[in-house]
């Protein structure tokens, strides 16, 4: 059995992404998002949300750029349609319960299935009007393979992404 992948977290960061469920291949090689395939560094870097070029290598820098990363559910899978309701409803009380003290300023979700399936099967996405504790939440779509097509409005997504927090650092009232 495949190992999961280590949670990039530190207390206070701009930006928490959080994925459905680590990837097989992810979780094989040992890196967040790490197909070639997958849109998540691609979007990260075309947003403006990283001062530099990363990769799927550079996850464990993540931290040096104010951004963590870490999963709803921890178990890999070939695709997250193989989680049950109750690893999503688990998952999810776990991850709350991480977040919560940590206080990012955003806690973003990439892809709306996850955040779905864990929280609020009605969520858009977009920003959320709820909020974790002093974090906001955010919900871009999944940059899986799968959503390959989609990938120009990924990188938009991303975009609104920045410029939301760009608005929070400017106005704490928000």
């Amino acid at each position: 059995m495949t190992g999961t992948l280590p949670d990039y977290l530190a207390p206070n960061l701009g930006i928490v992404f959080v994925g459905i469920n680590p990837g097989e291949y992810s979780a094989r090689v040992g890196h967040y998002f790490a197909r070639k395939q997958n849109s998540f560094w691609t979007a990260l870097n075309q947003a403006g949300l990283v001062p530099e070029t990363l990769t799927p290598q550079d996850d464990v820098r993540i931290v040096e750029f104010g951004l963590g990363l870490t999963d709803i559910v921890k178990r890999p899978t070939a695709n997250a349609n193989q989680l049950g309701a109750a690893e999503f409803a688990e998952g999810g009380r776990a991850l709350r319960a991480k977040m919560e003290p940590l206080a990012p300023r955003i806690i973003c979700f990439n892809g709306l299935l996850g955040y779905r399936k864990a929280f609020d099967r009605t969520a858009q996405l977009g920003p959320q009007s709820v909020r974790w504790g002093e974090s906001h939440l955010f919900i871009v779509p999944s940059t899986s393979p799968l959503n390959a097509r989609y990938r120009r409005e990924i990188v938009d997504r991303f975009r609104q992404l920045k410029e939301y927090d760009d608005r929070l650092k400017g106005d704490d009232r928000v």
